[in-house]
């Protein structure tokens, strides 16, 4: 008769580790037996989270360097995964728009270009707009405050040249503005903008004072939320993200926008 009392998780998180109690005509006996690989429906959700967000910020940050020829079963043992959790990774990467999944098994990051700069900058135009004019009805004093914060950390990284705290406040403060909007489609859709765009932000600090330009900007649309001007929220909404498509495509064309997006 085997009476199991024990289930635990092993340090190897893919085996289960069962202790068992015998009972026989001679006394008791012992033992383990490890089980695996056992992966639960949960854990595999996990897996697909982890090795999701794992590839999407190597891919933002340049080092899944775009345009390069990678096999599946390379970033599963980079990531000490199977292929399957791998599979479903990479399907919502491309869905997001920052891969492409090649035949037998290969996958590339997109290299992004002049055309989709502005394919994507013209979306986010309008769905930066959108968002603030509904923000500037419906921002209640919490997100006014989350958005004063977000500025306040934005100002120290101007005064200190500081662009990756930057960028992070710079989300942040975008962040809360959609959230106020309170529109769930126009969410997700600037959701999957925000991460295909983030692959430019090392361009746009090539521009001298460009730090100090775009926080006074997004001063000003915090002013026109605050003060519940819709038109103005949205104008200046629109004009920030104009401003920026309008150095990226500059700097592209003067050759610097390859190296750029993959720093």
């Amino acid at each position: 008769m085997l009476d199991l009392r024990l289930v635990m998780w092993s340090p190897l998180p893919t085996r289960v580790v069962v202790s068992w109690i015998q009972k026989t005509s001679r006394g008791r006996r012992v033992g383990e037996v490890i089980e695996g690989p056992r992966v639960t429906p949960l854990r595999r959700r996990r897996l697909v989270d982890d090795a999701t967000q794992s590839l999407r910020e190597a891919i933002l940050d340049g080092r899944l360097e775009a345009g390069v020829r990678l096999r599946q079963t390379a970033l599963a043992e980079r990531l000490g995964i199977s292929r399957t959790p791998i599979r479903e990774a990479l399907t919502r990467l491309e869905q997001e728009g920052l891969i492409e999944l090649l035949p037998r098994g290969g996958v590339r990051a997109i290299l992004l270009d002049a055309d989709e700069a502005v394919e994507l900058y013209d979306l986010r135009e309008v769905l930066d707009g959108l968002a603030a004019r509904l923000a500037a009805g419906r921002a209640d004093p919490g997100v006014l405050a989350r958005l004063q914060k977000a500025l306040a950390r934005m100002a120290e990284c101007v005064e200190r040249h500081d662009p990756g705290p930057w960028f992070r406040a710079h989300v942040t403060f975008h962040e809360e503005i959609v959230r106020a909007a309170a529109n769930r489609p126009l969410g997700r859709l600037a959701s999957v903008v925000r991460l295909s765009i983030r692959r430019f932000h090392p361009l746009l600090l090539k521009t001298e004072r460009r730090l100090d330009d775009a926080y006074r900007e997004h001063r000003a649309i915090f002013d026109a939320i605050a003060a519940r001007d819709a038109a103005g929220a949205e104008r200046l909404a629109r004009a920030h993200i104009a401003g920026a498509k309008a150095i990226v495509l500059t700097l592209m064309a003067e050759g610097e926008g390859h190296a750029a997006v993959q720093a």
